[in-house]
Formats: C-alpha cells, sequence, structure tokens
C-alpha cells in the first residue's frame, strides 16, 4: 500500500496545499520535458500537461503501478538517491519537487537534502529549472538539550502546540537542526539555499506561495462530505492564489482572508510552505 492509501490521501490532499499556478508560470514547462518528482497523486502531472509540455514524466518511491493520461510516463520505485542512475544524465528542462524534500528518509536510504540536489543537477540540462516546494522549519526544542539530538517522542511530549504535533505525527515528518542546533522539522532556506549555489544553481525566487492548512475536526464526517470539503478548499484557494500578478507583499493579505474563510469550513493547523525556484548555471 502507498503512503498515500495509508493516510487516505486523496481525500486529504484537497484540503491541505494548492501549489499549482503560485507554484508553476506555465512559460517555464511550455514545449519542455518536465519531471514531476515523487507525483503522489498526479495532479500536477496533469496540470503541467495542461500547460503544453512537451512531456512529463512522473515518479513514486513506491514500486505500485499507476494508470495515467497517455503522455505522462509513471516509472516506480525511484528513491531520492537513484534519481539521476534512473532518468538519465540532462533528461529534462523543468524538475518539480513539491512537498517531498522535506521526507527524503521516506524510501530507507537515509538522502539528505544534499544529495537530492546533486541528483537533480545531474538530470538537468543547463539552464534548466529546479523548482522545489516544503514546509519550512519548525523549531520544537528552542534551546538545544544536553544528550544530542531528541527522539520525535521527546520533542512532542507536552508541546504547547497540540495541533501542530499532530500534523507532524501524522505526515512522519523526520526531525531537522536548526541553526542554533535546536531541533524541529521541515527545512532551512539558508541551508538549502546554500547548497544548491554549491551544486551549480542560481536562486531565481525565494517565497512563501501559501500556507500547508491541515484539518483537525474530521472525525465523524462521510467520505462524500469530505470530497466536498475538499472541493470547496481548492476553490477558495484559486481564488485566493491564482494571481500570477500579484506581488509579494500583496500575497500576505490575500493568505489572511483566505485563511478566514476556510475556518469557517473546518478547524486547522497552518505553518507556510517555502518556494525555492533555481536555474542550473549554463
Amino acid at each position: 500500500m502507498s503512503w498515500e492509501e495509508h493516510r487516505s490521501w486523496h481525500l486529504m490532499r484537497p484540503l491541505v496545499y494548492y501549489l499549482r499556478e503560485d507554484l508553476i508560470t506555465p512559460a517555464w514547462v511550455s514545449g519542455r520535458d518536465v519531471l514531476d518528482f515523487s507525483a503522489g497523486l498526479g495532479d500536477l502531472s496533469d496540470y503541467v500537461l495542461a500547460k503544453g509540455a512537451r512531456s512529463v514524466t512522473a515518479t513514486r518511491p513506491e514500486h505500485d503501478g499507476s494508470g495515467s493520461p497517455d503522455r505522462i510516463t509513471w516509472l516506480g520505485g525511484v528513491a531520492a538517491g537513484q534519481i539521476a542512475s534512473r532518468l538519465g544524465e540532462s533528461s529534462f528542462d523543468v524538475a518539480i519537487a513539491r512537498m517531498v524534500f522535506q521526507f527524503p528518509t521516506w524510501e530507507g536510504d537515509r538522502v539528505d537534502p544534499d544529495t537530492m540536489v546533486q541528483e537533480f543537477a545531474h538530470i538537468l540540462r543547463p539552464g534548466g529549472r529546479l523548482v522545489l516546494a516544503f514546509h519550512q522549519f519548525v523549531s520544537f526544542e528552542p534551546v538545544p538539550s544536553s544528550g544530542g539530538v531528541p527522539s520525535v517522542d521527546q520533542m512532542l511530549a507536552g508541546d504547547d502546540r497540540p495541533g501542530l504535533a499532530r500534523v507532524i505525527r501524522y505526515l512522519g515528518l523526520p526531525p531537522r537542526e536548526g541553526p542554533f542546533g535546536e531541533t524541529g522539522f521541515g527545512l532551512k532556506v539558508p541551508m538549502l539555499v546554500t547548497t544548491l549555489q554549491g551544486h551549480g544553481f542560481e536562486i531565481e525566487v525565494a517565497d512563501n506561495p501559501e500556507p500547508f492548512t491541515m484539518p483537525l475536526d474530521l472525525d465523524g464526517r462521510s467520505e462524500h462530505e469530505i470530497v466536498e470539503l475538499g472541493r470547496l478548499t481548492m476553490d477558495i484557494k484559486h481564488r485566493y492564489l491564482s494571481d500570477p500578478d500579484q506581488s509579494p507583499y500583496e500575497r500576505p493579505a490575500s493568505v489572511r482572508m483566505m485563511l478566514v474563510e476556510l475556518a469557517d469550513l473546518y478547524e486547522f493547523v497552518a505553518w507556510p510552505i517555502v518556494r525555492i525556484v533555481a536555474r542550473l548555471g549554463r
């Protein structure tokens, strides 16, 4: 059983993030060969194809098969440390890793973000784009404790943010160390930027396109009700997040209004998603 099936992700996915127009500019993918790495349910692959990509390759870490539109090539069993060996050198113009860079330990090969950046540098053509979206780092241990990095249970025990703790347990986020050695979850932007530059990438975009919104009160709702909530959520997020001309200074007000409207539908916990777009040196 895949991660998505185990966690009913086909129901939860529309409730937690949008990441379409606010992630990918159509001009980046039109007429180009695109990789959707660890593509999950494949909705972003469908979107990219609709925006004129010449070809779309979608991968999963699991070895299960998948149906898809004729022009999407699905590859199973592509772990984070096998990207270049499975997909080939200089094979893509664009590589997208949406909400997967914070989960490199899923595949069991213990690959870190540094290694993943190196792998993407191999499969992109010169001038190719790498589009990343991931959870922003949140510290659960404000002051480093003695005795090494605490376990997940030690970090979450007695935390005063029970909603966020529930999300971290549900998603299985691996613990990360922050800039002062404190421990939390998600990635640190300055560290990842340094890694990208070290592998020949130039940063084009670094922003917070939207928040991750994880529902907390779906118990007792039928599958039909959750599907309808997902449809309403995606409609609301599309309305607030899809304007390509919205400036970074206008986005926070839109996000605030969006969260107020979503709060009328269900209780959720939210924290920032980071987008980084980087181009490989020519």
